[in-house]
């Protein structure tokens, strides 16, 4: 007797559809509560990326999949606010090097309790054996996509990138 792989495909399609909503919606509260105290994830990722050493922009746009002028403006905002600085590259008088400030560390301590309220309030009701089977689920799933991206020709991706970096 052949298997039907109908319910199995609607079981896949409502947990993929599930964890992004979750997902969704766990981003948006922590954006709601770094917001309130002048932060968001979009700038926190940027300094945090920017905190391992200087880039430049072409760098980041590429590492986080972002357009030139997206990355650009960015960095324009970042900059304003005194969190980063633009430095010369030497032997390139068009590239600038990118470098977080004083101001944008203290961003990114004050933001980090933050961040961990709403994860400990998510990640920290499960049981250690869900937290283990779910580390263990991510971690197939993030291998299985890393492999899917390699098959389609995707250059390292963000996410590859900074488990590699986490894991080495």
């Amino acid at each position: 007797m052949a298997y039907d792989m109908v319910p199995h495909k609607q079981q896949l399609r409502r947990i993929a559809t599930d964890f992004g909503w979750t997902w969704y919606r766990m981003r948006r509260l922590i954006d709601a509560h770094l917001s309130a105290h002048g932060a968001s994830m979009a700038r926190l990722k940027l300094l945090a990326f920017l905190a391992e050493e200087p880039r430049r922009s072409t760098d980041i746009a590429s590492f986080f999949d972002h357009a030139p002028r997206t990355v650009t403006q960015a960095i324009d905002a970042l900059e304003q606010a005194g969190m980063v600085a633009r430095l010369p590259v030497s032997g390139d008088r068009r590239a600038k090097l990118v470098q977080i400030t004083e101001a944008g560390r203290a961003m990114l301590e004050q933001a980090q309790p933050l961040y961990d309220e709403i994860v400990q309030r998510t990640f920290g009701s499960l049981t250690p054996e869900e937290l283990s089977g779910l580390e263990a689920a991510i971690a197939h799933l993030d291998r299985v996509a890393a492999e899917a991206e390699e098959e389609a020709g995707f250059r390292k991706g963000r996410a590859s990138a900074l488990r590699a970096d986490q894991r080495g």
